[in-house]
């Protein structure tokens, strides 16, 4: 019998030697062509599916890796050095511009502080007693009881001012004696501590409970006001309540760590060119790498299944031609929102290969259809430049060709001034957007008011408040130019008009794109997956359900006929003893007759 059934041994045929088991053999081989057809159809979209699989988590890996330079600021790196970075340092974001900044830092921002005196283990023996204080100018109460510790006090302190103020004990190692510091959680001057006389008396060791003199001329607080940070930068005076300032240079964070009156600290602002080459050559690593995962996926063989006949190849797939063709014309293309010669911040560099970031094309290349980056080669622009020389040139045009995400500039400020959009909700899309008005038609008082505009040539509803002149699309027809808001600058009669542009560069996009193909319920690979899974796994015409049918009623099949041929092997074992029988009588009448 076969390798499937050789654990259902048929025990027939030894009384006739006639040999069943071959007869139910063949049958069942026979009728097992159909359960062999569906095995195969099984395996066909199971490692369909596990491929499917694997290239979706490949797709979402691409995505979160991709995401750590999907901003301006990650991509166009900026690098700050400091000359005493003991008393102060800096970080940078894209927008900051290259230069050297001067600072002295003459006393840091601070919390409220009160230090009691040394104070015994038990720093309270009197009646138990409800002591007030104040923080940030907030009343608060404590219970304090007798017999209470320096660490039960501290705690109940932080626990009575919702930790607003934080209390901790320190065991100064002699005497055993303890210290309680309360700290403030709020830099800069005039979010301070104010003990009432009865918890001061106990924080300075009036364990009995008797009360200090605030008129005695000897009497001094422990509580310290807090202060606000004092510096200079660049010749002028400032004080913040914080140690990180980021409201006095654009694109500059001062991280400031020590005061030390006239020591002054140079700064200086770079841009760090060998990061940014970093960046590009990670995005062109990264972009290949899933390229060759589809590759891959496309060109795999299998030997063991080509031995079963299983039809396993996925190089003719619609969803993933669909896919690559996706994303690679992302990267082939113009960046939206991205115009040259317009007047709309003409940008330099409209696409990936005017950087020297290109698409291998030359047929039996083994890396044909992979991109290929190199800083040091020459870009057809007059013959000569390099990506470092484009770089260097313009670092923000070169890094908003990748890692645009939104900034926006109009092509005439005289006539409209970008002012918001809501591309980070994704209402707005990134695009040009070629606005059109009659200044004369524009309501002049009252409140927001909805008036027509041509955006794109097409009329679009459009709030207009005539106080600001801040107009907002409401009625983005196409859902592309919904939430953004611009100011219009000149309002005498006539026909006026300008584009606003919203940069989207190629890492945002591309995750976009892969936000929509990854989708849980309707990603292009999920919603494949999901058709495998109910060719599997359907209860009424799944694979799974077939087969288990198939092989029962195969199953069946051949304990009937088992049960049919023992049955037909005791009918002929019956008569072949009835005919032995008979040969016996024949053969012993036969002799007597001689």
């Amino acid at each position: 019998m076969s390798d499937y059934w050789s654990s259902k041994t048929v025990y027939a045929g030894w009384s006739t030697k006639t040999d069943f088991n071959s007869i139910i053999d063949a049958t069942v081989k026979m009728e097992k062509f159909r359960y062999n057809q569906l095995s195969k159809e099984q395996a066909e979209v199971n490692f369909k599916k596990e491929q499917i699989e694997g290239l979706n988590r490949t797709l979402l890996t691409y995505k979160k890796q991709l995401e750590s330079m999907d901003s301006l600021d990650e991509f166009l790196v900026k690098k700050a050095s400091s000359s005493k970075s003991d008393i102060a340092t800096a970080t940078v974001k894209a927008g900051a511009l290259e230069g050297v900044h001067s600072l002295e830092v003459t006393q840091l921002a601070e919390v409220a502080t009160a230090t009691s005196s040394d104070l015994d283990e038990v720093v309270y023996t009197g009646p138990e007693k409800a002591m007030t204080f104040k923080y940030d100018g907030k009343d608060y109460s404590v219970t304090v009881k007798s017999g209470m510790t320096a660490k039960a006090l501290a705690s109940a302190i932080s626990t009575a001012s919702d930790n607003n103020l934080k209390g901790s004990v320190v065991e100064l190692g002699r005497d055993d004696k303890f210290k309680i510091q309360l700290r403030g959680m709020e830099l800069g001057k005039e979010h301070d501590i104010e003990l009432s006389t009865e918890l001061e008396s106990v924080l300075q060791g009036k364990a009995d409970g008797t009360l200090l003199d605030p008129l005695d001329p000897s009497f001094a607080t422990i509580a310290v006001a807090s202060k606000n940070a004092k510096f200079n930068i660049d010749g002028i005076e400032l004080e913040r309540d914080t140690n990180s300032i980021s409201d006095v240079t654009e694109g500059v964070t001062y991280n400031l760590n020590a005061a030390e009156t006239g020591a002054k600290v140079t700064l200086k602002i770079d841009t760090d060119y060998d990061a940014i080459v970093a960046n590009v050559e990670k995005f062109v690593q990264l972009t290949n790498e899933l390229r060759t995962g589809f590759d891959l996926v496309k060109d795999y063989e299998n030997e063991e299944l080509d031995k079963k006949g299983v039809n396993y190849s996925l190089k003719g797939s619609s969803q993933i031609k669909s896919v690559e063709n996706t994303l690679k014309n992302i990267l082939a293309t113009q960046g939206d929102g991205f115009l040259q010669g317009e007047g709309v911040a003409n940008d330099p560099y409209l696409a990936l290969s005017a950087l020297g970031v290109k698409t291998i094309a030359e047929t039996g290349d083994k890396d044909m259809g992979k991109l290929e980056f190199d800083k040091d080669a020459v870009i057809i622009k007059d013959g000569k430049q390099t990506f470092m020389d484009l770089l260097k040139e313009n670092p923000e045009a070169v890094a908003s060709v990748f890692a645009a995400n939104g900034q926006a500039v109009s092509s005439d400020d005289s006539v409209l001034e970008f002012k918001s959009s809501m591309y980070d909700l994704e209402l707005t899309k990134a695009g040009v957007y070629e606005i059109e008005y009659d200044g004369g038609a524009l309501p002049t008082t009252g409140g927001e008011a909805a008036i027509t505009m041509k955006i794109n040539g097409v009329d679009r509803s459009v709030g207009y408040t005539p106080a600001t002149g801040i107009a907002t699309i409401k009625d983005d027809g196409k859902g592309e130019g919904k939430g953004l808001a611009f100011k219009v600058v000149d309002t005498t009669a006539g026909v006026h008009s300008a584009k606003i542009a919203i940069k989207e560069g190629k890492v945002q996009a591309t995750i976009k794109a892969l936000d929509a193909i990854t989708e849980l319920e309707k990603g292009t690979f999920n919603v494949l997956i999901e058709k495998y899974t109910d060719q599997l796994k359907n209860p009424y015409s799944g694979l799974n359900k077939r087969l288990e049918d198939e092989l029962a009623r195969v199953d069946a099949l051949e304990k009937r006929l088992i049960a049919k041929y023992a049955k037909t092997e005791k009918t002929l074992s019956q008569y072949k003893g009835i005919q032995s029988m008979l040969d016996f009588q024949l053969k012993s009448q036969l002799a007597d007759n001689d």
